[in-house]
This record gives C-alpha cells, structure tokens and sequence, in this order.
C-alpha cells in the first residue's frame, strides 16, 4: 500500500502544493482545512489528476477535538499514517503595541499549537511502526524576529524548539521531525504586507509553493538531518 500523507491547511498555497507533490510521488493524501468543501475539492482535484486515493477532511488544528477526529478518520481510512505535515498557518501584520490578546493568541494556538496537537495525535501510530515523518512548515521569521510580526515570530521561533525537541525524543524509533523555512513566498498570505500592485511586480522574485513542495517531499525522503530547520531560498 501507498504511504499516507497528512497535510493540514492544504486546501490552498503552500499545502495545497506539497499536497500535489506527494501525491504525483504516489503518496495517499488527506487534504485539511477548517472547510470542508474546499478540502474535498482539493481532494477530488487529486484523485482525478494523479489516480491516487484522497480525502478531505475538515479539521481546525487548533481544537483538540478536531484534531483527533482528523486523525482517527484518516486510521479509519487507510489505517496507517507515514507522513505528517504540519503547515496551517495565520500572519499576524502588527506592532506588537497594536496586537490584540485575541490575535496574539490565534497567532500562537495556529502555528504553534497546532503543530503540537497534531504531532501529539500521530505519534502512537508512527511509534508502533517504529517510522515515520513529521515536517513542520516554518519560516525565515523562525530564526530571526522581522518588525510588526512580533506574533508571528514567536509562534514559528516555537516551532523550531518543538522540531528540535521532538526529534530527539524519536530519532531512536526512527522517526524524522524536520522544520522547513522558506522566506517570502508567492502566496495570498504575502499580500498582507503590501499593496496588490507591489505584490505583482514582486511575485517574480519570490519562492514558489512548488520550490517549497520540493524541498518537503526531499525532506520526507530523509535528505536532511532529524531535527534540522533547512532553509528555502
């Protein structure tokens, strides 16, 4: 059978391009999104172009609940998990002065939380097997603090500690937990911080979802060390 392949907040940018790329590598893939429709689209977009088996299922990774149930109906589906992709995210575009406690804390519950909750969900699965893989979509704001994303920052400063933290605590299952940190990409996310003439005229010189989708599915393949936050230039 296929491996299988979650990837969450995969219904448009960056995650909706690894989810394209592992399935053209013949990977079996759930498709998250907090919608349900637009998970299935995706899903069915999958199926149709590279012949795999797909679903969407809709899931908010911030919720404990909604985690598990993506998780146990991803089991009860093709009963096994071999790759989790950790790539819901939210940009908060503020001072911190101007940052809201709700903001700061969908910032953090999003990109920072949410990582946690689905690593913690997948493990007893990836555990029993002795294998298995875990990418945690990063960025470069995760290794050096840019100005009005103070809750951004934090939240994928977090995700590195978790990336390393946690793949030292499964290197000896042989179980991988990579961070990939791209720095500005061609996504609707980008235009947050400028107007849509700049981000036009910019969109050439910026990564593209499929170069982060690539450099996902290298990392799945094991190219890059446990623990180890790989830069997307």
């Amino acid at each position: 059978m296929s491996k299988v392949a979650i990837v969450t907040g995969s219904s448009r940018g960056i995650g909706k391009s690894i989810a394209h790329y592992l399935a053209k590598n013949g990977f079996t893939v759930v498709v998250n999104s907090k919608n349900q429709n637009d998970a299935s689209k995706v899903a069915k977009e999958l199926q149709e172009n590279f012949k795999i088996k797909s679903v969407g299922i809709a899931a908010d990774i911030r919720n404990q609940n909604d985690v598990q149930k993506l998780i146990n109906q991803t089991i009860e589906q093709f009963h096994q998990i071999d790759v989790l992709v950790n790539n819901a995210g939210v940009l908060i575009v503020k001072s911190l002065q101007e940052t809201t406690e709700k903001e700061w804390n969908y910032a953090i519950d999003t990109n920072l939380k949410g990582t946690y909750l689905c690593s913690k969900e997948v493990l007893p699965f990836m555990l029993s097997k002795r294998s298995g893989c875990i990418i945690n979509i990063n960025s470069g704001a995760g290794k050096s603090g840019f100005a009005d994303l103070s809750a951004y920052c934090a939240s994928k400063f977090g995700v590195i500690g978790i990336t390393q933290s946690l793949a030292k605590e499964v290197d000896p299952y042989g179980i991988t937990v990579i961070s990939v940190c791209p720095g500005a990409v061609a996504t609707d996310m980008q235009k947050q911080f400028m107007s849509e003439e700049e981000y036009e005229h910019r969109k050439q010189y910026m990564i593209s979802p499929e170069n982060v989708a690539q450099i996902t599915l290298e990392a799945v393949d094991g190219k890059y060390e446990n623990g180890s936050a790989v830069d997307v230039h």
